[in-house]
């Protein structure tokens, strides 16, 4: 089968370190594992940026207006004989859509995010009229819409879409070596630093800890390094994702916390990556962390609590035991349910049935 894989936003760079970047790279090369032929179609392409094995790259122009970028994409799909089109959700295009309608070929479309609402909360969004138009056009007709948690799965029926499956956010587990039975009570954070991931709750926790606090590590940057800092974390900056197993490797307990006002819909990388690294998770117990790992497989507090942050990780830190009971059960949670093999495999079976039928 031979897929394209369509990201129009020009946020999301082939090759850049980001979390979406590393999501369209991970299903696109998973994809190919599963035996497509896969063809990705980024609209910018970062300084270096190197195709993810067994994936072929065809950037699109960057500046096309929309309606050029659907005769582009659709003469591109013709002659590559697309069977399907797979397609990261991004604000102001239904370009995909419109050439797949043209061409007669499977449109599957993946849902990370309410974008015109996201934008509208945290950025500006510009034309805010025809952003909601076109997400409206381009989640309607879809085939099918894969969105990352219930709550945008809820997102995408309101606004549409007809035929919609939960698939969350996933992880290559064969990046991540075999864990050390004996670890540290360490404590690693990784991501942006920014508000809604819960950066003041931790910072926060880590000053009731006081002498109690275990080392803390946070991998990433932005606006609450300098909150981190000061309550005792060893912050590494953004480093390539490469280096994420290593580091990860150094900890025992992965923490996940999110602010009170956290939105619900996110299915977050770092769940799946502190699982596959064994970590003893304390995650805040949005949807779509719930929908994930139950109370058996990691810590669930409040969003936003540090109080019971702190109980969560004082308790593992006195017990080790369950750190490692926890952090066994995670990885093979992951290992059973929650790779990207396991997504790539459910996108193709779900392409598959949409081919139209070959006569005898």
């Amino acid at each position: 089968m031979r897929v394209a894989y369509l990201c129009a936003d020009r946020g999301i760079p082939l090759g850049g370190s980001k979390g979406a970047a590393v999501h369209v790279a991970e299903v696109a090369a998973a994809l190919a594992r599963a035996g497509a032929e896969v063809v990705l179609l980024p609209r910018t392409v970062a300084r270096d940026g190197r195709p993810p094995e067994g994936v072929e790259v065809d950037p699109l122009p960057a500046d096309a207006t929309d309606a050029a970028l659907a005769d582009r994409l659709e003469e591109r799909l013709r002659e590559l004989g697309t069977d399907v089109l797979y397609e990261r959700f991004s604000l102001h295009t239904a370009a995909g859509a419109t050439a797949a309608g043209r061409l007669g070929i499977p449109h599957l479309v993946e849902l990370n995010a309410p974008l015109v609402e996201e934008a509208a909360r945290y950025r500006t969004l510009e034309r805010p009229d025809e952003a909601e138009r076109l997400e409206r056009v381009v989640l309607s007709s879809a085939d099918v819409v894969l969105a990352v948690s219930g709550p945008l799965a809820a997102h995408a029926r309101a606004r549409g879409a007809k035929n919609v499956e939960v698939l969350p956010n996933a992880v290559d587990l064969a990046r991540f070596p075999e864990p050390s039975t004996v670890r540290e009570p360490r404590c690693v954070f990784l991501g942006a630093l920014r508000p809604w991931h819960g950066v003041e709750t931790i910072a926060e926790c880590w000053r009731r800890l006081g002498e109690e606090a275990p080392p803390l590590l946070v991998v990433g940057d932005g606006p609450g390094r300098a909150a981190l800092e000061a309550a005792g974390a060893e912050v590494t900056g953004a480093v390539p994702h490469e280096r994420v197993p290593a580091l990860l490797a150094t900890a025992s307990i992965g923490l996940a916390p999110y602010a009170a006002d956290a939105p619900g819909y996110f299915s977050p990388l770092k769940l799946f990556e502190y699982l596959a690294a064994g970590l003893a998770v304390v995650a805040g117990a949005i949807p779509g962390v719930r929908e994930v790992v139950g109370v058996n497989d990691a810590a669930h507090v409040p969003p936003g609590d540090p109080a019971a942050l702190a109980a969560a990780v004082r308790d593992l830190v006195a017990d080790p035991s369950r750190r490692a009971r926890l952090g066994a059960r995670g990885r093979a949670l992951v290992a059973a349910h929650h790779t990207w093999d396991h997504r790539a495999r459910r996108i193709l079976s779900l392409a598959q049935r949409l081919q139209p039928a070959v006569p005898a």
